[in-house]
């Protein structure tokens, strides 16, 4: 730590300070009464959230999907075998409302990546599928998905990687329902 409470990180003899760090500097120096701790940890996430999104779409963009899109393939590809859901299934995964998910499924569905069918079962019920097409498509995506994942995530040793995701889900725990 140094004087302003600012953690930074070393590399070799060099104190390297990130734009959270700036933030806090500047917030410290104009309202020193107040706690930046929660700061530093939200911020970070806040701001690799922006980059990891930027990563994920530019890695999407050779798909023409985008996130929401390849979450509802991704759930499909991963119920063999025959990868389909229900709408109601889908929607507790990609965790959406019923209307933005209905219009994932048309987009997916105008592109020949998914198909809906009546439910054998339930007269009234829909199951959507995962066409050929959209298997290839989330087969392909996925090996980049997770190459972007491993790279974002290699600032890390293993044993840091590891901790980082207990810390995190430490903290998802706490919040999600």
């Amino acid at each position: 730590m140094n004087d302003n409470n600012t953690q930074n990180i070393s590399l070799g003899s060099t104190q390297v300070m990130d734009q959270i760090d700036r933030i806090v500097t500047l917030w410290r120096r104009a309202r020193p009464d107040l706690a930046f701790e929660g700061t530093e940890v939200i911020g970070r996430v806040v701001r690799l959230e922006y980059f990891i999104t930027r990563r994920v779409l530019q890695d999407l963009a050779r798909y023409e999907l985008n996130v929401g899109e390849f979450d509802v393939l991704a759930a499909l590809r991963r119920h063999p075998p025959y990868f389909q859901l229900s709408p109601n299934q889908l929607q507790s995964m990609v965790l959406i409302s019923s209307g933005a998910l209905t219009n994932r499924i048309n987009r997916l569905e105008s592109r020949g990546l998914v198909t809906r069918a009546q439910a054998d079962h339930d007269r009234r019920g829909v199951i959507v599928t995962l066409t050929d097409e959209g298997f290839r498509v989330v087969e392909d995506a996925v090996k980049y998905h997770l190459a972007a994942e491993a790279e974002l995530a290699s600032a890390l040793s293993a044993e840091e990687q590891q901790h980082f995701a207990a810390l995190l889900k430490k903290m998802l725990l706490a919040v999600e329902d």
